[in-house]
């Protein structure tokens, strides 16, 4: 998807509903990090598919080991940025590199309907996910996700501030 928020939608309500087996932040990171990519295709004009390297599976599996040690890395200042909206959560190095493998695959997944230069099964050609579903379908869905997200958030807060007072 071009536009990257797009993969919150799903992510974050997954992460909602499942907030005790996803961590919250490195889902929605790995949700949208494979869009480094195009952005660095168009970014520096490069005569390349926009989805040519990373958006596969086996790729996309180092992308999201690589993000998991960053991410368990810098735990601490995610965790106190995540405080602030009252997402904070103690995660083990496990549940950071499945989450960040979820993210990543499931950008894939999202994606692979859409276009013709993704090749999922890297290094095999083709995407048998092209045309499954059609772009209206797939961005419907993603928009229609974000904001039973942002009411998800909103029970939650409420819900987690109403325990601790």
């Amino acid at each position: 998807m071009p536009i990257t928020p797009y993969h919150w939608g799903p992510l974050s309500v997954l992460g909602l509903l499942l907030f005790n087996i996803f961590d919250f932040p490195t889902l929605l990171i790995s949700g949208i990090i494979l869009d480094i990519e195009p952005f660095i295709i168009i970014g520096f004009g490069l005569n390349r598919p926009f989805h040519g390297t990373f958006h596969n599976f086996l790729f996309g599996f180092v992308i999201a080991i690589f993000t998991a040690i960053i991410l368990y890395k810098w735990q601490a200042p995610i965790k106190k940025i995540m405080a602030i909206f009252k997402l904070e959560q103690d995660s083990s190095f496990g549940k950071i590199l499945w989450t960040s493998i979820f993210g990543v695959y499931s950008h894939i997944l999202l994606d692979s309907p859409l276009y013709t230069d993704i090749r999922p099964f890297y290094p095999l050609n083709g995407n048998p996910f092209y045309h499954v579903f059609s772009l209206h379908h797939v961005y419907l869905f993603c928009s229609v996700l974000f904001p039973i997200a942002i009411v998800l958030y909103v029970v939650r807060v409420k819900i987690w501030n109403s325990e601790t007072d």
